[in-house]
């Protein structure tokens, strides 16, 4: 395929697509190294001559197949993939700032080739679709084309489908078109979250029905956590979001608010509820903003998704619930 000059099937060249100042995201469908380069490489190329960063946050091998194809060009960046994707709300902070760090260093444009590496049955799956859908929300400010790799000799259909319900663009063949089957964001979110069961089916090992006391709470938390093996570190993490979390009830939400806490083997399941009809945001919680940019109330939801591996909210009969797991 010949990009430079060239147009696909949308109308839009690589340099076009390069000197954009928006977020672009489209899916690359390739099968197998030589396919991934075959796709990516001269776009990567283009980018490079129009002076735009270039990120690989693939694959070692793959990772190395592309650096190849560049001649080794020295102003290639490889990112830490294993530390990136670890859940969808660290990976986009990650690369928010990020792009934010090279345009603030003079770039004009950032182009990053990456494998989502967070698994692909059940919930981690989920958490590929929560990242894959949240990047076109909450990157959409950002000059970034993301061009997200799907190896199709790889990964199961679920996965792949994933790559065409997330994103406006598609990349077959080397060529790219519009994808008319991508799912607003906001609706893939729901989707995710609709399928969390809110608690064990069995009695809890803690139920505080009225929380009145903030530090009593703690005291009796972390005694429990740590009873179950949990390090420092961690008490402390998950004591602050269970905190955030109730305190968000208690401004916000309406009287009592309720906690209880489960510890089946190998989690901690903890659910904060109160009597208020809470919020119907999908986002809420997954982006950090600077200062008047996040909504009072959201900071602890902010926190307890950072520490936590699991954040759900759900209305039920008895209020809204916000349902946090920790695994050890």
């Amino acid at each position: 395929m010949t990009v430079t000059g060239g147009r696909d099937e949308d109308g839009g060249s690589a340099l076009s697509l390069v000197r954009q100042k928006s977020f672009v995201h489209e899916a690359v469908y390739f099968d197998g190294t030589v396919g991934l380069v075959d796709a990516t490489a001269p776009l990567l190329r283009e980018a490079l001559t129009q002076g735009a960063d270039v990120a690989l946050v693939c694959t070692e091998r793959h990772n190395r197949a592309l650096a190849e194809a560049l001649h080794d060009d020295d102003r290639l960046l490889a990112l830490p993939r294993p530390e990136i994707y670890r859940k969808a709300v660290t990976a986009v902070a990650f690369f928010r700032d990020f792009v934010a760090e090279r345009v603030a260093a003079g770039a004009s444009r950032v182009c990053v080739v990456g494998e989502v590496g967070f698994g692909t049955e059940g919930r981690a799956l989920d958490e590929w679709r929560r990242y894959e859908a949240l990047l076109n929300h909450a990157m959409s400010p950002y000059p970034l084309w993301s061009l997200c790799a799907y190896d199709t000799q790889l990964l199961p259909d679920p996965v792949l489908a994933t790559g065409e319900l997330t994103h406006p663009f598609l990349r077959r063949q080397g060529v790219r078109a519009p994808n008319p089957a991508r799912v607003d964001p906001a609706e893939l979110m729901r989707r995710a979250d609709s399928g969390a069961a809110l608690a064990p089916e069995i009695e809890p090992t803690v139920m505080i029905p009225d929380v009145l006391d903030l530090d009593e709470l703690h005291q009796d938390l972390a005694e429990l956590l740590m009873i179950e093996g949990l390090g420092r570190e961690r008490v402390d993490e998950v004591v602050l979001a269970v905190h955030e979390v109730v305190a968000n009830g208690m401004r916000h939400g309406k009287p009592p608010v309720a906690v209880r806490v489960w510890f089946p083997r190998g989690r901690v399941v903890c659910t904060v509820t109160d009597g208020g009809a809470g919020f119907d945001d999908p986002f809420a919680g997954y982006v950090r903003g600077a200062g008047a940019q996040l909504t009072e109330g959201r900071f602890g939801l902010w926190l307890a998704r950072q520490f936590c591996d699991e954040v759900a909210t759900s209305r039920t009969a008895e209020g809204f619930v916000v349902r946090l797991v920790v695994h050890h």
